[in-house]
C-alpha cells in the first residue's frame, strides 16, 4: 500500500512504501515572481501581503535588479526566514522586463503571477484563485485589481469585467470584448498564465525597453485558448508619485514606445492574423505610436537617427502600417521621406499641429486639460513656444496641488471661482488619444462656463 503526506509550504511529498519514506518534490500550483529595485520602503508590504495570504500553495521568486538601497538585504532576510521564498541577485539592472525573465527561468509552478514589488495582494485573494485554477485549468486567468495612487500619481479606474463573456471563451471572444472596452488598462498584473503556456509560445517580456506590458500583453491574449475570469479584485495597483518606472517619461520611454510597436507588427506578420485578432494588434500599435506622437519635440538629432535605424532594420514589419496609414501619420512620413527625414518632419509636424490650436491665444491664459503623456506633451510644447501656460486642469483628486513638469494641477472646478471678467481670457486645450473622452471633457468645461470658443482639442 501506497500512502502520500503532502506539505504545500515545503513542495514535499513523502511517499509510504511498506516501511520506507520516499522524499518526492512537489511542485507549487503558483510561483509568484516579483522585480525589485530601489523599493525598500515598500517591499516589506508587499511581502507581507502575500505571507499573511490563507494560501501557501506557492513559490516567491524575488529578482533584486542590481537595487542600490537596502531593496537586496530586505530580500535576503525574507528569504532566510521563509524557505519558499528564492532570490536572484542581479549584477547589472536589466530593467522590469529583464528581471522578470530571468524570474521566469527559475519558477517551477504550474502558474505564474508577475508582481510589482510597490504593489500589493489584498487579503485572502489568492485562495479562492487557486480554485479556479485547479477547476478551470486555463491558459490565463484574467483578474481585477484596485489603484491606490500617492499623492500626484496618476489614477487608473478598473474596468468591470463580465463573467458571461469568459465562459467557454477563446482568443477571438475575449479579443473582440477587450477592444469594445477602450479604458481598459493594459498591465502585466492582470494576468496569472500558466507557465507552460508562456515557454510553449515563447512569450517572453522584450528586454532593454520600458512600457513592456504594452507589447506582452496583447500577445497574450491573442495566443491563448483558454481563459477564466476572477471577478473580484484580487491586486491593489499602486501608481507612485516618484521613483518608479511609470513616474517618468525619458527617452528610454520614447524608444520603447516605437520599438515595441514595431515588434507587435512582427509578431502580426510572423502568426498572419486576420480578422480580429489583427484589427486588435493594429490598434495597440497605434496606441503605442500616439505615445511616441507625445514625446517626439523631445528628440535631438542623435536620438532620431537611433530610432531611425531600428525602423530601418525592421522595415518589413513597419509597412504593415501601409494598409491603415492616414494622411499625417508616422508612416506617411517615413514612406514618404524615409526613416531619418521622415522622423525629422513628424517631429516638426506634431510641434506645429499643436500650435495652430493656440493661433491667436498669445495673451491668453492657457489651461491644459488633463495632465498624462497627452497634456504634458501639449503643455511643453506651448510653453516652448513662450505661450501662457498656467497650469494644468485633472479630474483625479490625487494630482490636485501637485507640481508636473512646473506647473501646478487644478481640479476643473478652480474654474467656477474665477471672475466672469478674468474667465473671458481664460483658453483650454484638452489633450487626449480618445475621441470619447475628448467629448467628455469638453461637455464639462461647457459645465463649467467656458464657450466653445474657449477651448479646442488636440488629439494624438
Amino acid at each position: 500500500m501506497v500512502h502520500s503526506i503532502r506539505f504545500a509550504m515545503l513542495y514535499h511529498e513523502y511517499i509510504y512504501i511498506g516501511f520506507i519514506f520516499c522524499e518526492v518534490n512537489v511542485l507549487p500550483l503558483l510561483s509568484i515572481v516579483i522585480p525589485v529595485y530601489n523599493v525598500e520602503n515598500y517591499l516589506e508590504e508587499c511581502l507581507r501581503s502575500i505571507l499573511n495570504q490563507n494560501f501557501n500553495d506557492y513559490e516567491l521568486i524575488l529578482v533584486d535588479d542590481a537595487s542600490i538601497d537596502r531593496s537586496g538585504e530586505i530580500c535576503d532576510e525574507y528569504a532566510s526566514k521563509h524557505k519558499n521564498i528564492k532570490v536572484i541577485h542581479l549584477k547589472e539592472n536589466s530593467l522590469p522586463a529583464g528581471a522578470r525573465n530571468a524570474g521566469l527561468e527559475k519558477a517551477e509552478g504550474e502558474y505564474v503571477h508577475f508582481c510589482d514589488s510597490d504593489d500589493y495582494y489584498l487579503d485572502n485573494s489568492l485562495l479562492p484563485i487557486s480554485k479556479i485554477l485547479k477547476k478551470d485549468a486555463p491558459d490565463v486567468l484574467v483578474g481585477q485589481f484596485i489603484c491606490k495612487p500617492e499623492k500626484g500619481a496618476f489614477f487608473c479606474s478598473d474596468t468591470e469585467l463580465d463573467p458571461y463573456v469568459f465562459e467557454n471563451a477563446n482568443s477571438d471572444t475575449i479579443v473582440e470584448y477587450f477592444m469594445k472596452l477602450p479604458d481598459l488598462t493594459i498591465t502585466n498584473c492582470r494576468f496569472i498564465i500558466n507557465r507552460q503556456f508562456l515557454i510553449k509560445n515563447n512569450l517572453k517580456f522584450i528586454e532593454g525597453y520600458h512600457v513592456e506590458d504594452e507589447e506582452w500583453f496583447p500577445k497574450i491574449v491573442c495566443s491563448a485558448n483558454k481563459f477564466s475570469l476572477y471577478s473580484e479584485p484580487f491586486y491593489c495597483y499602486r501608481p507612485r508619485s516618484s521613483g518608479s518606472i511609470t513616474s517618468k517619461k525619458t527617452y528610454l520611454h520614447t524608444k520603447a514606445h516605437i520599438a515595441l510597436a514595431i515588434k507587435l507588427l512582427g509578431f502580426l506578420k510572423e502568426k498572419k492574423y486576420q480578422g480580429v485578432r489583427k484589427e486588435y494588434i493594429i490598434s495597440r500599435v497605434k496606441f503605442l505610436l500616439g505615445l511616441f506622437a507625445t514625446r517626439c519635440d523631445t528628440l535631438d538629432r542623435n536620438q532620431i537617427h537611433e530610432l531611425s535605424q531600428i525602423i530601418e532594420k525592421e522595415i518589413e514589419s513597419f509597412n504593415i502600417l501601409s494598409e491603415v496609414s492616414t494622411t499625417g501619420d508616422l508612416f506617411n512620413f517615413v514612406n514618404r521621406y524615409g526613416p531619418y527625414m521622415g522622423l525629422c518632419l513628424y517631429r516638426t509636424f506634431v510641434i506645429e499641429k499643436t500650435l495652430e490650436l493656440v493661433h491667436g491665444m498669445e495673451n491668453k491664459e492657457i489651461y491644459v486639460f488633463p495632465t498624462g503623456y497627452n497634456g504634458e506633451a501639449t503643455a511643453r510644447i506651448l510653453k516652448n513656444a513662450g505661450y501662457n501656460v498656467i497650469g494644468f486642469l485633472d479630474n483625479a483628486d490625487t494630482k490636485n496641488g501637485s507640481i508636473i513638469e512646473g506647473l501646478p494641477v487644478s481640479l476643473p472646478m478652480v474654474l467656477r471661482d474665477i471672475p466672469d471678467n478674468e474667465l473671458s481670457e481664460i483658453f483650454v486645450l484638452v489633450a487626449t488619444q480618445k475621441r470619447n473622452i475628448e467629448e467628455i471633457l469638453k461637455e464639462q468645461l461647457r459645465e463649467l462656463g467656458l464657450k466653445d470658443s474657449q477651448f479646442a482639442s488636440r488629439i494624438y
